[in-house]
């Protein structure tokens, strides 16, 4: 062998080489990614504290991603919210206006139910607000629109709503009922024309659920063998419980009489008459006995007061000559029909959401309630307010012009929606407490504590940066000058290795 040197020192000079290839190539990935190591494994002192600390981190991260999507419901919401709190003061004024006018001018009263229906549908636009393809006031049924009108119409809503013997919901309760009953709920029901009532069979087996349908309530009639009062509706006047079932009066009348009392109706030339007359008021068949009918004709409407129960406005449909007269009054009335299982009753609400409590975990020790609904009492009074002004046509027993006591009822109902009306106890007896107010400080509140949550969150994220750049980067400057140097050491290895290998004893001697 002519070279100078052993086996050894030659594998020793590898050996050496390939360590500082190792460095070199650590060095370039340090340089290239400002990471200590591509892996766990070469930062193996740091990665139990580099896991947690980035744990924590994505925690964070989430927190604040999921709070930014509520903050963007919440500030959604407060947007329809303001539209909203507009149209319910517009409607105060309104109202207030028109009730210090006392008027009946045809024109006016038709203005005042067209403004209030169109108010009715900008409520149910601004409640369908809509985030990331979800209803924010739906409640847990964010793919359903929060709110359904009767109808898409004034004139639609007036066929459903006819002010007398179809009244909108004066209730909250009945505003919001919601109701598809079958026998195995309800027992068979019946039909009792003499007394206007609808029957259930009381049942042991099950709770009978008609036994709290709310007064005012409409329910409209499912049978499936296509009986008389199918596809009849209903407004409840009253609900009894016995031991022969549950008994659900539906008759615009009450029995009563006979009572003195007074009639009163405009005549043709509009001169307003009232007549002294003994009255006995039958339900069921809805007919009024008069012993004084003078004026009463085909469709006249007229005011009935002096009684216990029966105080009202009513249509005559029809005059029996006595004496004395029998008047029958515009009403749907009950057919008689035996008891079958093939008949529901169903009840729809303009409310199409829910009232799950909504809630976002803003922290890890932290829950908040995030559901606004369109059913809030500040919503449904307001909604309950212009129905009562919109429903009637002119000229009927239902009209707005022959019930004026409406606008005051329904001035205390939108003023109650707006800001609490004192003891909040109305017309209709006491309110739900909830008003716009209240519920926009209510929604800003939440907006606001999520938005502290969220900034701490953010900074706790940026402090977690911190730690974990110091932990899993290299300092680019150091990386660069050791960098440098282990290439010179390189090269220098390199040149070193192929003098020594160029070495023997004939080139010695040359």
């Amino acid at each position: 062998m002519s070279r100078i040197g052993t086996y050894g020192a030659n594998q020793l000079y590898l050996s050496r080489l390939a360590a500082v290839q190792k460095r070199l190539a650590t060095e370039q990935s340090q340089v290239a990614t400002e990471k200590k190591s591509t892996s766990y494994r070469g930062i193996a002192a740091d990665t139990n504290r580099l896991i947690n600390l980035e744990n924590e981190k994505k925690r964070a991260q989430n927190f604040i991603t999921s709070n930014d999507s509520v903050t963007t419901r919440l500030k959604a919401a407060n947007v329809s919210m303001t539209a909203m709190e507009t149209t319910m003061k517009n409607v105060q004024k309104r109202l207030d206006e028109f009730a210090q006018s006392s008027t009946k001018d045809q024109q006016k009263v038709e203005e005042l139910q067209k403004w209030a229906f169109d108010a009715m549908v900008d409520m149910q636009s601004y409640l369908a607000a809509n985030v990331d393809g979800q209803y924010i006031f739906s409640g847990g049924r964010v793919a359903d629109e929060p709110v359904r009108l009767a109808a898409g119409s004034l004139e639609g809503f007036q066929q459903i709503f006819d002010g007398n013997d179809h009244t909108y919901p004066t209730t909250r309760a009945a505003n919001l009922v919601d109701l598809n009953t079958d026998s195995t709920m309800t027992g068979n029901i019946s039909f009792d024309a003499a007394t206007g009532t609808i029957n259930a069979a009381s049942l042991t087996t099950s709770p009978n659920v008609l036994s709290n349908i709310p007064v005012g309530s409409r329910i409209t009639i499912d049978d499936s063998a296509a009986g008389a009062n199918d596809g009849k509706s209903f407004t409840v006047r009253g609900v009894t419980v016995n031991g022969t079932g549950t008994h659900i009066d539906v008759s615009p009348l009450t029995t009563e009489g006979p009572v003195a009392g007074t009639i009163q109706y405009t005549d043709p030339a509009g001169v307003s008459q009232t007549v002294a007359s003994n009255l006995t008021f039958a339900p069921g068949s809805d007919q009024i006995t008069v012993t004084n009918s003078s004026g009463l004709t085909l469709n006249q409407v007229f005011t009935v007061s002096g009684t216990a129960s029966n105080n009202g406005t009513y249509a005559v449909t029809g005059i029996t000559a006595g004496p004395p007269d029998t008047v029958t009054i515009q009403s749907t009335k009950v057919t008689t029909q035996a008891a079958s299982a093939n008949i529901s009753l169903q009840a729809d609400s303009w409310y199409r959401g829910d009232n799950i409590q909504l809630q976002q975990r803003i922290d890890t020790d932290r829950t908040v309630d995030v559901g606004t609904y369109a059913s809030d009492p500040a919503f449904e009074k307001t909604f309950r307010a212009l129905g009562l002004i919109a429903q009637g046509v002119y000229g009927t027993a239902g009209g707005l012009e022959n019930n004026l006591g409406r606008v005051d009822d329904a001035r205390f109902l939108i003023k109650d929606a707006i800001a609490r009306n004192g003891s909040g106890v109305g017309p209709f007896g006491l309110e739900e407490v909830g008003d716009i107010e209240q519920l926009q400080t209510k929604v800003g509140v939440t907006a606001n504590l999520i938005g502290v949550k969220t900034a701490k969150h953010k900074d706790f994220s940026g402090f977690l940066d911190t730690r974990i750049i110091d932990m899993e980067n290299v300092d680019k400057t150091e990386a660069v000058a050791r960098l440098l140097d282990d290439q010179q050491a390189m090269q220098t290895a390199y040149q070193t290795l192929a003098t020594v290998r160029g070495l023997s004893l004939l080139n010695y001697m040359k």
